[in-house]
């Protein structure tokens, strides 16, 4: 009876995240007072259905939690800064802390839930239909914009929404995100032909929609994520035949069939984005001549600057978590109007300036425990099911392309993203990776 109220509770749980990281986007990605609010409210109700289900089940499987531990500790560093006065805004480091809280929480959530096969399934299949529909939502959008978000709500003439972002650079990190999931389910999952076209279809308005959004670094970090998903699917078949899972004749069908599919999807990528979008995507692309003197480089530069300078003068815990805003000023100037500068346009000089080294090392830390969860699945890959190796490979992917994407923008500032981004590291690091039983046991 336990059991069962247990099973049914963590399902709730499953649930209630899965509806947060899809509010958590429509709600203008989750940065204004009201939806944070909304968003760490919900996070303390999933914190007492956890401490309930671990009630029920004192012996919770709580999955890879090492990888929870550095959140964990970048709260203990907030709140030291609180309670030393090593923060140059209190109150704004407190308002961090409490968000930082509400996504350590979720990030658990996400790693006790996501533990069986079927969840990962539905979580997949969930993050896939809402990427596409929101995708298909943002360029029409575009298509008919009146100068209003969602075609009702006013917005200042100085910040640059697309889709339910207030920035086409968020949009793009959600999709850098999600986009990963479904092409490498593409990729290493053996689906009927209806359902890849399916799959296949959502991929590609999804990589639409990013291009069209103009975010110079969301189609870099596209770009990479492509070729990592390509050298992945190399290695992964030449893994296959020396396990004996794929004969070499069906890995040569397996290659042709992949690279066809991607040849005419890329195609049909290029041919939709320039239709859609030729003029804005030549002008927008036509400032790289400018090189060093183009405006955002030179914006950027400035805000890089500052952030590190910021480092320089409070090197062992920084100037506290979220006083980025507070501090800047002393540092640089920006180059919006009426309106201070937020963040520093890098999530890594943002870390360094806001924790100093301390919060480095802790980020190292972080980075570490997904390397070592990385090596250990990946040992056991060519024998794994291919829904597991494809949430792996996909969620690793996805990581890279947010990295790539974080030395020039904010995205894991965006809670919103910052959510997204622990669900796939959640669906990648909790596969368990059982053998294919067409294989046998893996030695």
């Amino acid at each position: 009876m336990m059991a069962s109220g247990s099973s049914k509770l963590e399902s709730f749980i499953f649930t209630d995240l899965m509806v947060t990281a899809i509010f958590a986007v429509l709600a203008y990605g989750t940065v204004e007072p009201w939806s944070l609010a909304l968003f760490e409210l919900n996070a303390l109700l999933v914190a007492v259905l956890l401490a309930i289900r671990f009630v029920f089940q004192p012996k919770t499987d709580w999955g890879n939690w090492r990888i929870a531990l550095p959140l964990a500790v970048w709260l203990l560093l907030s709140a030291a800064q609180i309670a030393f006065s090593l923060t140059l805004d209190r109150q704004a480091t407190k308002e961090a802390s409490v968000k930082l809280l509400a996504l350590t929480v979720y990030f658990l959530a996400a790693l006790v839930t996501l533990r069986t096969s079927e969840r990962r399934k539905i979580a997949l299949v969930t993050l896939t239909v809402f990427g596409f529909a929101v995708s298909l939502f943002a360029i029409l959008q575009r298509l008919t914009y009146n100068g209003k978000m969602y075609w009702v709500r006013p917005v200042s003439a100085y910040i640059a929404p697309f889709g339910p972002y207030g920035n086409y650079n968020h949009f793009a990190g959600m999709v850098e995100l999600l986009l990963p999931l479904p092409l490498a389910y593409l990729l290493f999952a053996k689906i009927n032909l209806e359902q890849r076209l399916l799959w296949l279809f959502s991929v590609v308005l999804m990589a639409v929609a990013l291009i069209f959004s103009l975010s110079r670094g969301g189609i870099l970090a596209l770009g990479i994520e492509l070729a990592a998903l390509m050298l992945f699917a190399k290695w992964d078949r030449l893994q296959s035949v020396g396990s004996g899972r794929l004969p070499g004749q069906a890995d040569a069908r397996s290659t042709m069939g992949n690279g066809l599919m991607l040849g005419g999807a890329l195609a049909a990528v290029v041919v939709l984005a320039l239709w859609i979008g030729y003029e804005p995507l030549s002008k927008r692309f036509g400032t790289v001549r400018q090189g060093a003197g183009e405006y955002s480089v030179v914006t950027r530069t400035e805000y890089w600057r500052g952030a590190w300078q910021m480092f320089l003068d409070h090197p062992i815990a920084g100037v506290g978590l979220g006083a980025f805003p507070t501090a800047y000023p002393s540092y640089g100037h920006s180059s919006a109007k009426n309106e201070r500068l937020e963040q520093a346009h890098n999530d890594y000089l943002q870390l360094l300036a806001d924790t100093g080294l301390i919060g480095a090392l802790v980020g190292l830390w972080f980075l570490f425990e997904l390397i070592r969860t990385a090596r250990r699945q990946f040992q056991m890959l060519a024998r794994a099911r291919n829904q597991d190796r494809a949430l792996a490979i996909g969620g690793y992917v996805a990581m890279l392309g947010i990295a790539v994407h974080s030395f020039l923008d904010f995205n894991l500032q965006i809670a919103a993203n910052a959510l997204l981004f622990l669900l796939v590291v959640a669906l990648a690091t909790t596969s368990d990776f059982k053998p294919d039983e067409r294989l046998g046991q893996h030695p």
